[in-house]
């Protein structure tokens, strides 16, 4: 049974230096939450307080309403999976995935049952007899994670389980670790330092900043309505710059760098205005005119980065078009994909 898990004022600090201060966040039942941000911003600490390894210094945090700061961290029903995967040698698969079982006195036929049920959904069946040393880093990560999901926790706990993998092993992870999730409907809280992992693999995103809540939303809200010039730039990097929204009837627009962008009603006066590559496109006829200063191969796609007064910017070339360093193009925009930002 997975639990609704609420966040209330939470802080912590070390040698009277806040690692999290004042953090507020809901975890549905059954949703996955990604939690991301920047190397000290705070990540590790806020999971080690829910698993109960660490006492915060004020506020709360409730499973299903019941406060469970004190209760020792063997007793909340918590699933913790860590980068470093923390297998038991001597024990084979098997039996390191029956390890929570095995102290909760759990009946033989439904220890064999949960085993089995466990390694088809992790692709470990054939490997039930080997050690950690026999497998690879993807396979203990994902004998890790099963593991923890052996004795149904209430709250499951990943502190960044990619993060040691190569990619190609972190990709297999990665599906292995949405499928179960979906299957297991735990709630769970996914740290991470990786951006696309926080939009692909989040119900929900927390972004923390400082130790603070950044914004919290779905991927899309985060992605694509960012609250400040932080949020915007940490999931996908663009030109930014200042106007002035300009307003006659109904309409409102912007002069820029790239030319006049028309902006959603509402604003008006100062705006900070963040323009992803994906806002822009090479519009022969109606773009302003760049320079292409370097070019990104990317396989699927060529990136063209030009200056502008506001700074770089970047734009994404189509499949089939070649565009040498040094050319002149021209490049438009689309409105509809600007983020306007308030001033600061």
């Amino acid at each position: 049974m997975s639990a609704r898990v609420e966040i209330r004022r939470l802080s912590k600090s070390f040698g009277g230096r806040p690692a999290i201060r004042d953090v507020t966040l809901s975890l549905e039942p059954g949703s996955t939450t990604t939690l991301v941000g920047s190397s000290g911003s705070g990540k590790t600490t806020l999971l080690r307080c829910l698993a109960g390894l660490l006492a915060p210094d004020s506020g709360e945090i409730l499973f299903d309403g019941l406060d469970v700061i004190g209760v020792p961290a063997e007793r909340r029903g918590v699933g913790l999976v860590f980068q470093s995967y923390a297998l038991f040698p001597h024990l084979t698969v098997e039996q390191n995935l029956s390890f929570g079982l095995d102290v909760r006195s759990t009946s033989p036929p439904e220890r064999r049952r949960r085993v089995e049920e466990l390694a088809g959904e992790l692709g470990l069946t054939f490997l039930l007899a080997r050690r950690p040393s026999e497998i690879s880093g993807g396979e203990r990560q994902r004998v890790a994670l099963g593991r923890a999901l052996a004795y149904r926790p209430v709250l499951l706990l990943l502190d960044e389980p990619l993060a040691a993998l190569d990619p190609n092993l972190a990709e297999s992870v990665r599906d292995a670790l949405s499928r179960a999730i979906a299957l297991e409907r735990t709630t769970v809280l996914f740290v991470t330092h990786d951006r696309s992992d926080a939009l692909r693999l989040g119900d929900r995103v927390a972004l923390l900043k400082e130790g603070r809540l950044e914004q919290a939303g779905s991927p899309r809200e985060l992605y694509r309505q960012p609250r400040t010039e932080y949020a915007a730039n940490f999931f996908g990097a663009g030109l930014v710059c200042g106007a002035v929204a300009v307003r006659e009837g109904s309409r409102a627009w912007a002069d820029t760098a790239l030319g006049r962008i028309e902006l959603p009603d509402g604003w008006s006066g100062p705006v900070r205005l963040v323009i992803r590559p994906e806002a822009l496109a090479l519009d022969d006829d109606a773009g302003s005119p760049v320079v292409v200063r370097r070019v990104s191969y990317e396989g699927d796609r060529s990136r063209l980065f030009f200056e502008t007064p506001s700074g770089e910017a970047a734009v994404d070339c189509p499949p089939g078009r070649d565009v040498p360093r040094g050319a002149r193009v021209r490049v438009g925009v689309d409105p509809s994909l600007v983020i306007v930002l308030p001033p600061e």
